[in-house]
């Protein structure tokens, strides 16, 4: 059945509702758009437009469908979690928060790699061997961790100017390679800009192995990632009302934002020659020729170096948000009895889950560190996004089988068009599970690479049942404690 307005409230367990309409568009659009997966998109050349466009009918649109579906029925504290939990059963729900909290620590595990990039980039080719040195890397780990962690511990009152700060930034950097399409500051009457391929082009991929992958890659690591604002549900203003509202404001835009920044790179780089870790910041250093002397770059070049250090505070704007959420996880699987009281403990002053964002960001810096231990960027960056994209595979087939397995016992049944976009769903995160160990940057070892981080998740998930069974066996004691 429904619930009532008054238990949701009462699920809050005080958390304080910081989060309005504006707050939840913005952070749409922070958690949504990653460089990254514009850079895969330009690997395909000219035709990325039709892959874009058939990842939003195919996955974009039926995301939107599920979170206007799960978040009028359950606008709880969790979002994938609640909604799993309740139409498919406590293990379903602990099962979708565990992949998505692997998911994010897995993400997370590459914010050192990218700032690093970003830096290298910035600074010019003086500075090339901040990219792939593993002390540099473990340095911007620790500081940009810890900032996340304060800024987390203060709340959302602050954490919500974060993810403005962060899409503004995504959005002025859009701007630019925009403009960048049409003036190009590196040419000359004597030198003129020769694009490497064009931009754009309406025809339709050859259908290989290697579009597919591209497909299944840029579609699920795009443009996923609009119902993750529902994990705040407890802590937004009418929130059964402006989930769902967010995701349909934010969803054309970020569409818009994927095709053109994909066509601005292209304008300047070959796309086999593409950047995965750093996609961006290539697209603008090689627009404003960051290889001449500062003397002679002018204004332009400043404000491409200036882009691309805004840029990399934006992502670590998104990680902040992205840990922001994970760390709401432990705290209602706690509140469930899955996972130890501890967790549920709030700072007395901003009610923020101190105690589950310490143990967050501990294992974040954890997993960085020994992901770009010895390992060359583009291997690390490949390894940890095969673990992440299995894990949220994972998560994504539990929360598209929410409408396709709810009734009327869970509230109104879920219209036609929901149910065909869910199953429509399903098979681009089978296709995309499946892309997620064909790797497309050049690694030593292919099958090793993906072997690893095949295994890895699946080492994780048995990790995480066992801690299922365990918490149950607990959840089961508690009402027998709570009755002495």
């Amino acid at each position: 059945m429904m619930l009532a307005v008054e238990e949701v409230a009462a699920g809050s367990h005080r958390l304080r509702r910081e989060l309005g309409l504006p707050d939840l568009v913005f952070m749409q659009v922070l958690l949504v758009v990653g460089p990254t997966w514009a850079g895969i998109a330009a690997r395909q050349g000219p035709t990325h437009v039709a892959l874009w466009l058939l990842a939003v009918l195919f996955l974009f649109l039926p995301v939107a469908g599920v979170v206007h579906y799960c978040s009028r029925i359950w606008p709880q504290e969790g979002g994938v979690y609640q909604w799993t939990r309740h139409a498919l059963g406590p293990f379903a729900g602990f099962l979708s928060a565990w992949n998505f909290g692997l998911w994010a620590l897995l993400i997370c595990a590459s914010l050192g790699v990218n700032t690093a990039a970003s830096l290298a980039y910035a600074l010019g080719p003086a500075a090339a061997w901040m990219a792939d040195d593993s002390r540099c890397i473990a340095v911007a780990n620790l500081v940009c961790f810890t900032l996340i962690l304060l800024v987390n511990i203060v709340g959302l009152g602050i954490g919500r100017w974060l993810a403005w700060f962060g899409t503004t930034v995504t959005l002025l950097v859009t701007a630019l390679l925009v403009g960048l399409l049409f003036f190009h500051p590196g040419a000359s009457a004597a030198h003129p800009h020769v694009a490497p391929q064009a931009a754009f082009s309406l025809g339709l991929p050859a259908l290989t192995l290697v579009t597919v992958n591209l497909f299944g890659k840029l579609a699920f690591n795009g443009l996923t990632g609009l119902e993750q604002v529902a994990v705040f549900a407890g802590e937004t203003r009418h929130a059964e009302r402006t989930i769902l509202r967010s995701a349909w404001i934010a969803a054309p835009g970020i569409a818009l934002i994927y095709i053109l920044t994909t066509a601005a790179m292209l304008s300047y780089t070959a796309a086999e020659r593409i950047d995965l870790t750093a996609p961006i910041p290539q697209a603008l250093a090689a627009a404003f020729d960051s290889g001449r002397s500062v003397s002679s770059q002018g204004l332009g070049a400043l404000l491409g170096r200036s882009a691309i250090l805004a840029l990399a505070l934006a992502t670590v704007a998104q990680f902040a948000l992205i840990v922001a959420e994970t760390s709401r996880l432990p705290l209602v699987a706690a509140w469930d009895h899955l996972l130890p009281a501890w967790f549920t403990r709030l700072h007395p002053h901003y009610r923020t889950p101190t105690r589950s964002l310490a143990v967050i960001v501990a294992l974040a810096v954890i997993a960085a560190l020994l992901a770009s231990a010895g390992v060359h960027a583009q291997e690390a960056f490949q390894v940890i996004a095969t673990s992440a994209n299995v894990c949220y595979g994972v998560n994504y087939l539990l929360m598209f089988a929410v409408p396709l397995a709810a009734g009327r016992r869970c509230g109104a049944p879920p219209h036609l068009l929901v149910r065909a976009g869910c199953v429509c769903g399903v098979l681009i995160t089978l296709i995309a599970i499946g892309c997620a160990l064909l790797p497309i940057v050049d690694v030593r070892d292919v099958t090793g690479v993906a072997l690893m981080g095949a295994v890895t998740a699946l080492a994780l998930n048995l990790a995480g049942i066992a801690l299922y069974r365990r918490g149950a066996r607990r959840a089961a004691r508690a009402p027998l404690h709570r009755g002495r």
